[in-house]
């Protein structure tokens, strides 16, 4: 707001009084009713507060549409498929541990009763076979209880199908910055650009270019971004 330095008249008013020039609407207030001017764009300020913050709960109150819940049981069938594939793998690889475990030790043992056998039959044995019959199922017990014959092997390909969710459109958002300068200064009657008696609207449009219906100078003022 800038104040006029000679009276003048006072766009509500009336009457020659000191006056202020609202930038915003290029008239002049005197000062009561500059500050009743200033209450009526505070409360439109409120109001439009009031709208976003309505809007705002609508859309955390907003029920997912259709697509988003077709989406979400998609990723979830995919989290059970996955598990499952997880589950069974890991059983499949116990599985092949305990029989290559069970198909080593049990080689080792039938080697062993074959010669124990061999031994009873022929009837004929000294200190050095029963020495080497007990080291061998020494060996084996060891073996038993501490088996190497298998290890794991990390794959580097993946047997689960990764997914990951995209947003198709990333919203842009205008914002304006409080850094201004005045393109329309006078007042009164004329067909200056900068010339503006009793402004009724104002319409940006997607070029950002400006439109002001100068009422009382009965003309649209154009002024091109």
């Amino acid at each position: 707001m800038t104040m006029a330095n000679n009276k003048t008249q006072c766009f509500i008013c009336n009457k020659k009084k000191p006056t202020y020039t609202c930038e915003g609407c290029s008239q002049r207030f005197c000062l009561m009713d500059l500050t009743k001017h200033r209450q009526i764009l505070n409360n439109e300020l409120d109001q439009i507060t009031n709208e976003y913050n309505q809007f705002k709960q609508e859309i955390n109150e907003q029920q997912l549409n259709t697509h988003d819940l077709s989406l979400l049981d998609e990723i979830n069938q995919w989290e059970i498929d996955s598990i499952e594939k997880i589950k069974q793998k890991a059983e499949d690889c116990r599985e092949i541990v305990v029989k290559s475990s069970r198909t080593y030790i049990g080689k080792k043992f039938n080697n062993l009763r074959e010669q124990i056998e061999q031994i009873h039959e022929g009837n004929e044995f000294n200190e050095t076979n029963l020495e080497y019959l007990r080291n061998q199922l020494m060996k084996v017990t060891q073996d038993f209880y501490n088996s190497s014959n298998v290890s794991i092997q990390q794959d580097s390909k993946p047997f689960i199908n990764e997914i990951s969710v995209i947003s198709l459109t990333k919203p842009t958002f205008n914002k304006w910055k409080q850094n201004a300068i005045t393109i329309a200064g006078g007042i009164g009657y004329g067909e200056q650009l900068n010339q503006l008696r009793g402004p009724q609207g104002i319409f940006i449009d997607k070029n950002k270019n400006i439109f002001i219906a100068d009422g009382e100078n009965h003309r649209i003022v154009e002024w091109k971004h």
